[in-house]
C-alpha cells in the first residue's frame, strides 16, 4: 500500500525500564498496547509518544500523574544497574512500501548512580533502523553516541532538544517553532489517561484550552525577571530604606554626642591655654625675681667683704691689748672665769639633762603603759578579724582553717588568695551557666513574643476569614435579594414566555453554589432553563425573518415582473408607401390587431405567415367594422372576404389562425377573410393560387410571388397580449398588496420578536451578578491562604517556643547541675551575693593581714618602749649623779674665784674695760659678718628659690604646654570633613599633615625664655579648627551629667545603629573606636570603611535613587516587557485561536454523527471575569500599537493589580509561575459547545444537554471536537506531514458503537492513532487495519514480553509468535545492521 503521507511504521525501546530490545509495528498507522496495569503499556507510550517528538524529560512531560522521584533516570536504572545506555525511537515512512521514503527519529541516553542529569543526544536519520543503521554493537548492547554517529553521520546529531524539535519539524511537519509547540502540548492533551471517561462540555473546554498555544515561555521568563529584578529593588529599598532610617537615627545621637565631647575638648584645651598663659607669666615672673636676688647677693657679698675688714682690724687690736702685762693676771682671772662660766654652764647641762631624764622616764613608762594597752587591744581586733573571716569564710562557702599564730604572712595571703580564686572559679562556672540560662531566657522571652504575635496574627487571620465568610453571606444575601427583585419584577415575562417556574428555585440553588468547582452560573442556569423559550422566540423572529426575506424577495420579483409586463408594448407594422389617409376615426382594425396565432401553430410556422403577409401588404390591411358600404378613403387598403365560391377549397390561413375575441370588428367577417387566403406549410406549396402565403414567408397574389423573412412574429396577437397584460398587471398588483400586508404582519412579528428577544437579552444582562459572591469567595479563599500560611508561622512560632522552652529547661537543668557542683547557689542575686560574699572573704582576709600585721608591728613597739624605759631609767640615774659631781666641782670653782678678783683690783676693771671695748668692736665686726653672711645666705637662698620656682616654672609651663598639645591633639578626628558637618561648621579644616608643624614643649620653652614673640603654641590649622569649633559648639552646655547622658545614649544608639543596619539585610557592618577618647564611627559597605557622615550621605542618596528606579522600573517592565511583548503576543495568540476554532467549526459541520447531528464550537469570555478583566480582554483583541495611553494605563493598573494580588496569596510561588498564571489569555474564556440539528438549528450543549445524549452521542460529541482540533492543527502543516495522535486508556467508559463511531470520525480526518487500553480491541469495520499487542510484565525477571495481533481486511490475525505478522507489517526484525563474515553465506530473506 503506498502513502502520500508519512506514517509510523515502528517503534521500539531498547534497555529502558524492563524493555531490553521491544519494538512495536504499527498497522495502517494504528497501533494499540493491551494489559492489565503494570504490564508496561503506559510506561511505553510514556517513553515513546510524544517523547521522540519533544525530546523534554521532565516527569509531568512525560506522564501527567507521575511523581517527581519517577524520572528518566529511574527509568534507565530500573533494574538496579550502575550505568545504563539507552534508546527510544519511532520510525515513519512514505511511498511504496516495498522501497519507501523513511525517516527515524530517536533519542539516545545515559544515566549513572553518581550523577543525578540523565545525559542525552537526538538524532533524525534517513532511513530505517536494522537496514541502513543499527542501534545495537555486535555484542547487543545499545551503541554509545559516537558509535551511533559513526553509523548515520554527525550532522544527524544533536544534544539540544530545541535543535532537536526544530530538526524533526523541518522534515516532517514545517510548522515553525512556536506552532510545533503547540502540537505536542494538543498532543499532550489528548494522551491524557482516560480521557474519554472524565470528559464532559466543562472538561472538553479545559481540555482545548491547554492545547491551545501558550504564551512564550521566553517572553514570561524575561518579563519574571524584571519582576524579580523590581522586586529584588524593591527589597533593596527597604533595606535601604531601613539603613537610612536607622543611620538617621544614630546620626542624630550621634550628633548630639560629638557637640557634647567636642565642646568639653575645647573647654579642656581652652584651660590647657589659659595654663600655658599663666606658666608664661609664672616664667616671667620668677625671672625677674631671680635677677633681683642675685643683685642682693651681690650687696650682701660686698657688705660681708667690709665687715671681715673690720673684723681683722678690732681682732689686731684685741691682740696687741693682750700682749700687755695687765693682761696676763687679768687672763688668769678671765681663764678662771671662764672656767666657772664652763663649769656652770656644764652644770646647768647636767641638772637640765638629769631633770630631761627623770622626764624622758616617766615618757618612757607612759609610753610603755600605752604600748601594753594597744597590744592588748590590738590582740583583741585581731581575734575578732579572725573570727569575722570565719563568718566571711562561711558565707562565702569556703572551708577556712585559722593559721598557727606564727605562719607567715606570705602564707596566709596565699591561703586566702587560693580559697578566694578557687571559690571565684566557682562563680564564674556558675555565672557561665546563668549566662547560658539568660540567653535562653531571652531567646525564650523572643520566641514567645513572636508566638504572641504570631498568635495575634492568626487571630487576626481568623477574623479576617470569619469577616470574609460573613462579606460571603452578606453577598449572598444581597445577591439573593437582587435575584427575588429581579425575578418579582420579571416573571410576567417568563410566564408568558412559557419558562418554567422551576427557574427561580434553580437559581437560587446556582447562588447557593456559587464558587463551587464546576458549579453553573446564575446565567448559565438562566440560558438552560430559558433556552427553550429563547429559542421558541428566535425561531419565531427565524420565521419573521424568513417570511420577510421571502415576502420582500416576492415583492420585489413581482415589481420587477410588473414592471416587466406594464413595459411590454405591440408596436404596429410600418405604414406601406401607398396608404396615406389616417384611420382615426376609421371604424375597424388591422389585420394584426383582431387575429392571433392557434396555440398548436410552431414559432417558425408564426414567423413565416406573419413575414409573409407583412410583405405582401396584408399584415396592416384594414377590415372594415361598420355597418354599410366601405367608406370612401383615398388612401387606404381593406381586406374584403371573398365570396364563398371563390374562396380556396384548401388550407386556409383560419388554420394557423383564429379571431380575437371583442375586437369591436365582427368575428364572421374577420373569419371569412382569414378563410378567404389559401396557406401552406411548405414553401413553394402556394402556386396558382390567387391570395396564398405559407409556412415559411412566400406569398402570392395573382401574379405577385415573392417572400420574407424575419426573426419573429411581432404583430399578430397583440390584442390578446394587451388584454392578458392588464389582466396580468391587475392580478400582480392584487398579489403586491397582499404580500406587502403580509410583509408588514411579518415584520411586525419579528419587531416583536426582536422586541422580545432584546428584552429578554436586557433583562438577562441585568440579572444580578455573582462578582460580589465570587469577590467574597475570593477574598475568603486569599485568607484562607493568609491563615494557612499563619497557621503554620504560628504552629512554628510554637515549635520554635516550645523549643526555646526545652532549651531553658535544659539550661536551667545544667545551671543547678553547676551549682550543686560548685557549692553555689543557683538564682543571680544569690550568686551575685555569693561573689560579694567572697569579695568580703578577701577584704577580711586584708583585714587580718592588716590586723597581724598591727599587731606584730605594736608588739614590736612595746618591746622597743619597754627597752627605751630601761635606758631611759638607767640615763636618769646616771645623770643625776653626774649633776651631783658637776655641782659639787662648781662651787669648788666659784670659791677660787672669789678668792681670785678680790688679790687682783682696779686695774682688772679697767683692763675689762678694754678688753670689753676691743670685744665690743670684735662683736659689731662679727655682728656685721653675721648679717653680711646672712644676707648672703638670705641672698643666695633667695637666689636658690628664684631659681627653682623658675625652673617650676619652666617644667609647669613644659608640661602646661605639653598637656596643652596633648589636649589639642584630641581635635584631630574633628578635622574631618563630615563631623564638622555634623558639628555645624561649614568650613573646611585640615590638620597638620606632619609633625613637624609642631613645636615641641622645649622648643616653645626655649623660645618663650628669650621673648620670642612669634612663638605659637599650636600650629595655625589647629588654632583654626579650636576657634571654629568653639563657634560651633558655643551653644553647648557641658555638664557631666550630661557627659555621661550622651555617652550611654550612644552605647544604646551603636547597638541599635548596629541591629538596624544588620536587619537591612545589606552586609552593612559598624565599626567603632576612640583611640583619642571620643568614639569615631565607621561602616563598611561595598565601597569599604567610611565614616557615619559620608555614610548617611550616600545611603540617603542611594535611597533616593532606589525610589526613583523602583518607580521607573514598574512602569518600564509593565509597558515595554507586558504592553509591548506580551500584549501584542496574546493578541496574535487570540487571533491565531479564533482562526483554529473557526476552522475546527467548519471541519465539525462537514461531519456529522450517526444521528445527523454535529458539534458547533464558539469561544467566549468566561462567566467568572470581573468588569475590569472583560475590559482588559477586549482591549487585547486589538493589536498593541491601536492602543492609547489611557488604554495603556488601564492595562498596566490592571496587570500591577493582579500580579500584586497573586504575590501577596502566594509568597511561595516563583514569578514565573505568577505571570503565566495571571497573563494566561487562554483562561479568560471558555469554549462554548452547541448542538448542531440536521435542519441548521442550534441548541447550547449544557453538561444537562449533553447528559441527555446517547451513550455514543456523548463520547462522540467530545471527542469530535478535539479530533477536529488535532485535524486543523495538522493541516496547516506539510501535506506529508505524520498525523500521529496518543490516547491513553483510550475510549474508557464509552461502548462499542461509541467507540466504533469515534474511530470511524478518526478514519474520517485521516488520523494515526497510538492507543493503550486494559481490554481494547479495534475490530471495526471502518477502520481498515490496527496492530494489537498483549502485554505481560514480569518483574521476578525483569523482562516484558509482547504478543502481536492484527486487524486487517475485517480479520484479526493472530500467530504464536507475531514474527510472520511483524515482517507483514514492514518490520526487518532486527536493531542492528547485519555484517556478513568474511567467506561466509549469504541468504536472501524471504
Amino acid at each position: 500500500m503506498t502513502s502520500a503521507r508519512f506514517r509510523p511504521t515502528r517503534a521500539g525501546i531498547i534497555n529502558l525500564w524492563d524493555y531490553r530490545d521491544q519494538e512495536f509495528s504499527f498497522a495502517d498507522g494504528r497501533l494499540v498496547l493491551r494489559g492489565p496495569n503494570g504490564s508496561g503499556k503506559t510506561k511505553a507510550l510514556e517513553v515513546l509518544f510524544p517523547f521522540v517528538l519533544d525530546g523534554r524529560i521532565e516527569p509531568r512531560r512525560l506522564n501527567p500523574f507521575a511523581g517527581e522521584e519517577r524520572t528518566m533516570k529511574s527509568n534507565l536504572l530500573y533494574r538496579g544497574q550502575d550505568s545504563a545506555y539507552s534508546y527510544v525511537w519511532m520510525e515513519f515512512c512514505r511511498g511504496p512500501k516495498d522501497d519507501p521514503e523513511a525517516v527515524t527519529v530517536g533519542i539516545g541516553m545515559r544515566a549513572s548512580r553518581s550523577n543525578d542529569k540523565v545525559t542525552r543526544w537526538y538524532f533524525v536519520a534517513d532511513g530505517r533502523v536494522g537496514v541502513d543503521f543499527s542501534l545495537l554493537g555486535a555484542d547487543d548492547r545499545p551503541l554509545t553516541k559516537k558509535q551511533l554517529g559513526e553509523q548515520i553521520g554527525t550532522d544527524c546529531l544533536t544534544d539540544r532538544p530545541v535543535d532537536y524539535r526544530a530538526a524533526i519539524d523541518a522534515r516532517m511537519f514545517g510548522l515553525g517553532a512556536e506552532r510545533y509547540d503547540q502540537l505536542i502540548n494538543l498532543i499532550l492533551t489528548l494522551r491524557r489517561p482516560q480521557l474519554a471517561k472524565n470528559l464532559d462540555p466543562k472538561g472538553l473546554s479545559q481540555a482545548l484550552t491547554d492545547g491551545l498555544r501558550p504564551l512564550d515561555e521566553q517572553l514570561v521568563l524575561e518579563a519574571a525577571r524584571s519582576f524579580s529584578d523590581m522586586e529584588e529593588v524593591g527589597r533593596a529599598l527597604e533595606g535601604l530604606a531601613a539603613a537610612d532610617e536607622a543611620t538617621q537615627r544614630f546620626v542624630g545621637v550621634y550628633t548630639k554626642y560629638l557637640r557634647q565631647q567636642a565642646r568639653s575638648d575645647i573647654d579642656q584645651l581652652a584651660g590647657r591655654l589659659e595654663a600655658v598663659d599663666t606658666g608664661i607669666t609664672a616664667l616671667r615672673e620668677t625671672a625677674a625675681e631671680q635677677t633681683r636676688s642675685r643683685e642682693a647677693r651681690e650687696a650682701a657679698e660686698q657688705g660681708f667683704i667690709d665687715a671681715e675688714r673690720a673684723l681683722d682690724q678690732a681682732t689686731e687690736n684685741l691682740d696687741a691689748l693682750k700682749r700687755s702685762t695687765a693682761y696676763e693676771g687679768r687672763t688668769q682671772l678671765d681663764d678662771l672665769a671662764q672656767a666657772v662660766a664652763t663649769l656652770e654652764k656644764s652644770t646647768e647641762q647636767q641638772v637640765d639633762k638629769a631633770a630631761k631624764a627623770q622626764a624622758t622616764l616617766v615618757q618612757r613608762t607612759e609610753e610603755a603603759g600605752r604600748a601594753d594597752a594597744a597590744v592588748t587591744k590590738l590582740a583583741e581586733v585581731l581575734a575578732r578579724a579572725e573570727d569575722e573571716l570565719q563568718v566571711a569564710a562561711e558565707d562565702a562557702g569556703i572551708t577556712w582553717t585559722a593559721l598557727p599564730t606564727g605562719a607567715r604572712t606570705d602564707q596566709l595571703t596565699a591561703a586566702l588568695h587560693g580559697h578566694a580564686e578557687e571559690r571565684d572559679g566557682d562563680v564564674r562556672a556558675v555565672r557561665a551557666a546563668l549566662s547560658t540560662v539568660e540567653k535562653a531566657a531571652t531567646e525564650r522571652a523572643r520566641a514567645d513574643a513572636a508566638a504572641r504575635r504570631s498568635r495575634e496574627q492568626l487571630e487576626q487571620a481568623r477574623a479576617a476569614i470569619l469577616e470574609a465568610e460573613a462579606a460571603v453571606e452578606l453577598a449572598r444575601s444581597e445577591t439573593a435579594a437582587a435575584l427575588r427583585s429581579w425575578w418579582i419584577e420579571h416573571s410576567p415575562l417568563y410566564t408568558a414566555l412559557e419558562v418554567p417556574a422551576t427557574l427561580v428555585d434553580a437559581l437560587d440553588a446556582a447562588l447557593r453554589k456559587a464558587g463551587e468547582d464546576d458549579s453553573p452560573t446564575l446565567a448559565e442556569v438562566l440560558t438552560a432553563h430559558t433556552a427553550d423559550a429563547l429559542e421558541s422566540l428566535q425561531s419565531r423572529r427565524r420565521r419573521a425573518e424568513s417570511d420577510i426575506a421571502v415576502l420582500t424577495e416576492r415583492i420585489s420579483e413581482l415589481r420587477v415582473t410588473r414592471a416587466e409586463v406594464a413595459a411590454e408594448h405591440d408596436d404596429a407594422p410600418a405604414p406601406f408607401a401607398a396608404r396615406t389617409g389616417s384611420r382615426a376615426d376609421l371604424p375597424g382594425a388591422p389585420l394584426w390587431r383582431l387575429v392571433r396565432f392557434r396555440d398548436n401553430v410552431e414559432a417558425t410556422v408564426a414567423t413565416g405567415v406573419e413575414s409573409a403577409l407583412q410583405a405582401a401588404n396584408l399584415l396592416d390591411g384594414w377590415i372594415f367594422g361598420g355597418d354599410g358600404p366601405l367608406p370612401d378613403s383615398e388612401s387606404e387598403q381593406f381586406l374584403l372576404a371573398l365570396p364563398k365560391g371563390d374562396r380556396p377549397g384548401g388550407r386556409t390561413l383560419a388554420e394557423v389562425l383564429e379571431v380575437e375575441p371583442d375586437t369591436g370588428v365582427p368575428a364572421d367577417r374577420v373569419q371569412a377573410v382569414l378563410e378567404s387566403i389559401a396557406w401552406a406549410p411548405e414553401s413553394g406549396s402556394v402556386a396558382g393560387t390567387v391570395v396564398a402565403v405559407d409556412g415559411s414567408g412566400g406569398y402570392r397574389q395573382g401574379v405577385q410571388q415573392g417572400s420574407h423573412t424575419k426573426s419573429d412574429a411581432e404583430y399578430i396577437g397583440a390584442t390578446a397580449r394587451a388584454r392578458r397584460r392588464a389582466t396580468r398587471i391587475a392580478e400582480l398588483d392584487r398579489t403586491i398588496d397582499e404580500s406587502e400586508a403580509a410583509l408588514t404582519d411579518a415584520r411586525t412579528a419579528e419587531a416583536e420578536a426582536v422586541a422580545l428577544s432584546a428584552q429578554v437579552a436586557t433583562i438577562s444582562r441585568s440579572l444580578p451578578r455573582t462578582a460580589a459572591v465570587l469577590r467574597a469567595l475570593k477574598s475568603v479563599t486569599e485568607n484562607a491562604g493568609v491563615l494557612r500560611s499563619r497557621t503554620e508561622a504560628s504552629a512554628a512560632a510554637d515549635r520554635d517556643l516550645d523549643q526555646a522552652i526545652a532549651d531553658l529547661s535544659a539550661k536551667e537543668k545544667q545551671l543547678r547541675a553547676a551549682a550543686v557542683a560548685h557549692r553555689t547557689p543557683y538564682l543571680a542575686r544569690e550568686v551575685d551575693s555569693l561573689a560579694a560574699a567572697i569579695r568580703h572573704f578577701e577584704k577580711q582576709g586584708e583585714l587580718v593581714l592588716r590586723c597581724r600585721r598591727e599587731h606584730l608591728k605594736e608588739l614590736e613597739h612595746t618591746r622597743e618602749t619597754h627597752d627605751r624605759l630601761a635606758e631611759a631609767r638607767g640615763n636618769a640615774e646616771e645623770f643625776a649623779e653626774e649633776a651631783a659631781i658637776a655641782e659639787e666641782s662648781l662651787a669648788t670653782q666659784v670659791q677660787r674665784l672669789d678668792t681670785l678678783r678680790e688679790s687682783l683690783g682696779a686695774s682688772a676693771e679697767q683692763i675689762d674695760a678694754q678688753l670689753g671695748d676691743a670685744h665690743a668692736r670684735i662683736e659689731a665686726c662679727k655682728q656685721r659678718q653675721r648679717e653680711a653672711r646672712k644676707a648672703d645666705k638670705d641672698a643666695g637662698e633667695a637666689i636658690g628659690k628664684a631659681e627653682g620656682a623658675y625652673a617650676a616654672a619652666v617644667a609647669t609651663l613644659r608640661i602646661a604646654l605639653t598637656e596643652t598639645h596633648n589636649d589639642a591633639a584630641r581635635l584631630a578626628p574633628y578635622a574631618r570633613r563630615d563631623l564638622l558637618e555634623l558639628l555645624g561648621v561649614d568650613i573646611e579644616h585640615v590638620w597638620p599633615a606632619s609633625p613637624a608643624a609642631w613645636m615641641n614643649a622645649d622648643q616653645l620653652v626655649y623660645r618663650i625664655q628669650n621673648a620670642d614673640s612669634t612663638a605659637q603654641v599650636l600650629p595655625s590649622e589647629v588654632l583654626a579648627l579650636y576657634s571654629a569649633l568653639d563657634s560651633g559648639t558655643g551653644s553647648v552646655r557641658v555638664s557631666e551629667a550630661a557627659r555621661k547622658s550622651t555617652r550611654t545614649a550612644l552605647t544604646t544608639a551603636l547597638q541599635d545603629f548596629d541591629a538596624g543596619l544588620a536587619s537591612a539585610g545589606q552586609d552593612y557592618r559598624v565599626q567603632w573606636d576612640a583611640p583619642d577618647g571620643l568614639t569615631v564611627v565607621q561602616v563598611q559597605d561595598d565601597q569599604g570603611y567610611s565614616s557615619v557622615g559620608a555614610f548617611a550621605s550616600r545611603i540617603a542618596a542611594a535611597r533616593t535613587d532606589q525610589e526613583l528606579l523602583l518607580t521607573e522600573s514598574e512602569r518600564r517592565i509593565l509597558e515595554d516587557a507586558l504592553l509591548t511583548g506580551l500584549a501584542q503576543q496574546i493578541h496574535e495568540r487570540t487571533i491565531d485561536a479564533r482562526d483554529l476554532i473557526a476552522r475546527m467549526g467548519s471541519e465539525m459541520r462537514e461531519r456529522r454523527m450517526s444521528s445527523g447531528n454535529t458539534i458547533g464550537v464558539h469561544w467566549v469570555l468566561a462567566d467568572n471575569l470581573d468588569d475590569n478583566a472583560r475590559a482588559i480582554s477586549k482591549l487585547l483583541d486589538r493589536d498593541a500599537s491601536a492602543l492609547s495611553p489611557d488604554d495603556l494605563a488601564t492595562m498596566r493598573a490592571h496587570f500591577a493589580a493582579q500580579i500584586r494580588t497573586a504575590r501577596a496569596a502566594h509568597p511561595e510561588r516563583s514569578y514565573p509561575e505568577i505571570l503565566a498564571s495571571a497573563l494566561d489569555y487562554r483562561r479568560w474564556r471558555v469554549f462554548s459547545f452547541t448542538l448542531v440539528g440536521g435542519d441548521g438549528s442550534e441548541d447550547r450543549l449544557t453538561v444537562a444537554r449533553h447528559s441527555a445524549l446517547s451513550g455514543g452521542e456523548q463520547s462522540v460529541s467530545l471527542h469530535l471536537p478535539l479530533f477536529a482540533a488535532a485535524h486543523v492543527m495538522l493541516d496547516s502543516a506539510d501535506p506529508h506531514a505524520p498525523r500521529l495522535l496518543a490516547l491513553d486508556e483510550a475510549f474508557a467508559g464509552v461502548d462499542d458503537n461509541g467507540r466504533g463511531e469515534l474511530l470511524g470520525l478518526s478514519v474520517q480526518f485521516d488520523l494515526d492513532l497510538f492507543m493503550t487500553g486494559y481490554d481494547l480491541w479495534i475490530t471495526y469495520a471502518g477502520v481498515p487495519g490496527c496492530a494489537h499487542y498483549d502485554l505481560a510484565h514480569s518483574t521476578a525477571e525483569h523482562s516484558v514480553s509482547a504478543a502481536l495481533l492484527v486487524w486487517a481486511d475485517g480479520e484479526l490475525l493472530a500467530e504464536h509468535d507475531g514474527t510472520d505478522l511483524a515482517r507483514a507489517l514492514g518490520s526487518p526484525l532486527r536493531r542492528r545492521v547485519p555484517s556478513p563474515a568474511e567467506g561466509g553465506f549469504e541468504f536472501a530473506e524471504v
